[in-house]
């Protein structure tokens, strides 16, 4: 999977919030996405979905305004991780949430529902389209 593939994966979640990371970093992790519009558009009748990193070698969440970054990944569910968007750094991908930065580095992603069924990146990217094309139509009809 190609580094701007997995960018893309994060900034498709936009919205969503992280609640759990399950795993060992380093390693394999999965980090639970509340994501309820996205879950919705897909019909499937889940909550959530899981973002399955394999062979992480890094997960550290740097909050706003303070020196001290969130490194073990039990706690990283703790803090207040709603995704705004993510973008490709130097050797790793930063994605962007409403309190901080979390700082992933990892060699591949995939994405399935909470029942277990894989969900390709492109069907998240086409449902994340049609709402915000829905959104922005609404919001026009509005004015």
């Amino acid at each position: 999977m190609s580094m701007r593939s997995q960018v893309d994966i994060w900034n498709v979640l936009h919205d969503g919030s992280i609640v759990a990371f399950i795993g060992e970093c380093p390693g394999d992790i999965s980090v639970k996405v509340e994501i309820e519009y996205l879950c919705e558009l897909l019909a499937t009748g889940s909550k959530f979905l899981w973002v399955h990193l394999r062979s992480c070698s890094d997960a550290v969440y740097s909050p706003f305004g303070s020196s001290a970054s969130v490194m073990h990944i039990v706690h990283l569910g703790d803090c207040d991780l709603d995704i705004l968007s993510a973008k490709e750094e130097e050797n790793h991908i930063s994605v962007c949430c409403t309190e901080g930065i979390l700082r992933l580095d990892y060699l591949d992603a995939t994405c399935e529902l909470d029942t277990g069924i894989p969900v390709p990146v492109a069907m998240l990217s086409q449902a994340c389209k049609k709402y915000w094309d829905d959104w922005d139509r609404h919001s026009k009809d509005d004015r």
